[in-house]
Parts: structure tokens; C-alpha cells; sequence
């Protein structure tokens, strides 16, 4: 074992009642965050919904299904990655994360990022995405697209909840995680193809 459970157990310890932002008079439960901490994939999403803020657990309503089935798809379960969120905490009546509560919460999920060491990033939705590659463009824009700096592939995809609404964006969910599995299974090639750059966003976050 390189220690990196016994380090995500104690930085769980640490945080698990901050209350660095309104949001811990709210919530029911901190929701750390769940999965393999040597995982090579991590989910990032933007924040517990109600569910999640019941159970103590990230992804566990109908998006999470989705994100369930979506990883069957590709071979994959829940014990192989790692699956968190920008905000520890739910939101009142699931609101978009206000810029002080990320701002107080984003040291949390950079000191995961750092003990589990994915070599793929894949954030969902807009919030997770603008948060790690340091930039205000909207997901559509970011979609689909390939950032690496360094170490780190990040994947910007669609919200699993996304599908729950608008059938067409399943399927658009299900080709980006063919595109997952691919640079898990080739990373070494991939590695060498040219990637689109977001410039100096991730670095600058001391990320990579």
C-alpha cells in the first residue's frame, strides 16, 4: 500500500466540519467523496444534491444511476475511481455553488486531486469544469475537447443529470466515455497526440 487511503481518511477528518461557508448550518451530511484513492479516473460534479446530502454519499440519485450504467459501459465500477464534488456540502434547494463557496471549499478537492494522483480528470458539468481548467467558458464550449498538462488528461463532459431531461445528451455522455476508456487503455499513445491547451488555466491552479 503507498498510503494514500490512510491520507484521504485523514484529510476527511480534517475537513469533515468546516465550516468555512454558510453551507455547513444547512446540510445534512458532508459528502467527502467515494471510490478507489488510487484510482487512475476521477469524477468531479459540481455539488450533493439531496440524496447525496442524505446518504453522506456523492452521485447516489438518478444521475448516479446514469453514472453507474455509464461506467458499466466501459468495464468499469464505482470501486475503480474516484468520485467527488467541487462543494462538500449541499446547496439550499440545489442552487448553483455561490463563487465564496467554491472559493472556500476548492482547497478540499486540489488536496484530493493531489493524494489520489488520477491520470484522468473528468469534470461534469459547468461548474467542476471552469473550476479545474481556470476559465468562465461555458461547458458546450469545453465539451469534447481534450486538456493535458503535464501528468493530467482533464475531459470535460456533460452532467449525467443532463440526460435525465434531454435523451439526446445520453448519448453524447456514452461516446465521451468511449473517449474515457481510450485514454485509459492508450494512454501511452495518447500521450503523444496533439491536445487542445487551455494555456496556462490548470498550472495556474498548481494542479499539474
Amino acid at each position: 500500500m503507498d498510503g494514500r487511503r490512510e491520507r484521504l481518511k485523514e484529510l476527511f477528518l480534517d475537513i469533515k466540519d468546516c465550516n468555512d461557508c454558510g453551507l455547513c448550518n444547512t446540510k445534512t451530511r458532508f459528502v467527502f467523496g467515494s471510490g478507489n484513492a488510487s484510482a487512475e479516473l476521477l469524477f468531479i460534479g459540481e455539488a450533493p444534491g439531496k440524496n447525496e446530502d442524505l446518504q453522506g454519499l456523492p452521485f447516489v440519485g438518478r444521475a448516479g444511476q446514469i453514472l453507474d450504467d455509464l461506467l458499466a459501459s466501459i468495464g468499469l465500477h464505482r470501486g475503480q475511481v474516484f468520485i467527488t464534488n467541487v462543494l462538500k456540502c449541499r446547496p439550499p434547494k440545489n442552487r448553483d455553488p455561490r463563487p465564496e463557496e467554491v472559493e472556500a471549499c476548492k482547497g478540499h478537492l486540489f488536496e484530493q486531486i493531489s493524494i489520489i494522483g488520477p491520470k484522468v480528470i473528468c469534470t461534469l458539468g459547468k461548474h467542476s469544469t471552469q473550476l479545474i481548467l481556470n476559465t468562465k467558458k461555458g461547458i458546450s464550449g469545453l465539451r469534447g475537447r481534450v486538456y493535458r498538462t503535464e501528468e493530467r488528461v482533464v475531459l470535460p463532459i456533460n452532467h449525467p443529470a443532463a440526460a435525465l431531461y434531454n435523451p439526446h445528451k445520453l448519448d453524447v455522455l456514452k461516446k465521451d466515455f468511449e473517449r474515457i476508456k481510450t485514454f485509459l487503455d492508450k494512454e501511452e499513445t495518447e500521450k503523444e497526440r496533439p491536445v487542445k491547451d487551455m494555456g496556462q488555466g490548470p498550472r495556474q491552479l498548481g494542479l499539474f
